[in-house]
């Protein structure tokens, strides 16, 4: 969930960002502010929570560039302007994207999805665990404990050390999780590896602690460029 904050001395602006916000699955709106020194003041408190501002470029007191030259570190912010031309200083401010007032749905969606793609990029790298579900028990498992995926059928096992875990998933699924972790990599349609635990390799087999794993031709390419071969 994106948390948001509107910084907008225009009530129609703001009342309106607030309900895209409130209906569009992903945000959450937190607080909004018509003044901004107010504003201001909230963000100088603490950003601790906040992921997006939506920010008013033209208001009396502060303008919306003066409050971005105020703090540093700031989440990322989507400026909303009657006039393109505050775009180019927009960007040399770093903001994420700029909306032309009145804002349109379609084009607030568009700036958005590029805080979606962000958080959940970073949310991704962050992450060095995944939850496994059992019957109705989830257990934390951590990727370093991780020695390698094996397809069965509908079902995907995860090998550690000295037990393994059977899940109801898909090894595409399994993959996309950990797309940014780039420990892992597929060696054949059954089998996703840690590269950690990777000992020895020909062209057919890897072995993965002391277990042979098959290296299937689709990903052979890959999977050599991913090493350190001298």
């Amino acid at each position: 969930m994106i948390n948001c904050i509107i910084i907008d001395d225009d009530p129609g602006s703001l009342h309106l960002i607030k309900h895209f916000i409130t209906n569009t699955e992903g945000l959450n709106f937190v607080e909004a502010f018509t003044n901004p020194i107010a504003g201001s003041n909230y963000l100088r408190k603490s950003v601790t929570g906040i992921d997006l501002i939506f920010l008013d470029v033209e208001m009396p007191e502060m303008t919306g560039i003066q409050l971005l030259e105020a703090h540093k570190d700031l989440p990322p912010v989507i400026l909303i302007t009657s006039k393109e031309k505050y775009a180019v200083e927009a960007f040399e401010h770093k903001v994420l994207h700029y909306l032309l007032k009145p804002v349109e749905y379609s084009k607030f969606l568009k700036a958005i999805e590029r805080v979606f793609k962000t958080h959940a990029l970073e949310d991704s790298q962050d992450l060095d665990y995944l939850f496994i579900k059992e019957e109705t028990v989830l257990s934390k498992i951590m990727h370093k404990d991780i020695l390698y995926f094996e397809a069965l059928g509908d079902y995907v096992k995860v090998h550690l050390k000295n037990k393994s875990h059977v899940v109801y998933s898909t090894m595409k699924n399994i993959e996309d999780k950990l797309k940014q972790n780039k420990q892992f990599i597929r060696v054949h349609r059954s089998y996703i590896i840690n590269l950690n635990y990777l000992k020895s390799f020909d062209s057919d087999t890897s072995v993965v602690e002391d277990r042979t794993i098959p290296i299937g031709n689709k990903y052979r390419a890959a999977f050599q460029s991913r090493l350190n071969i001298i």
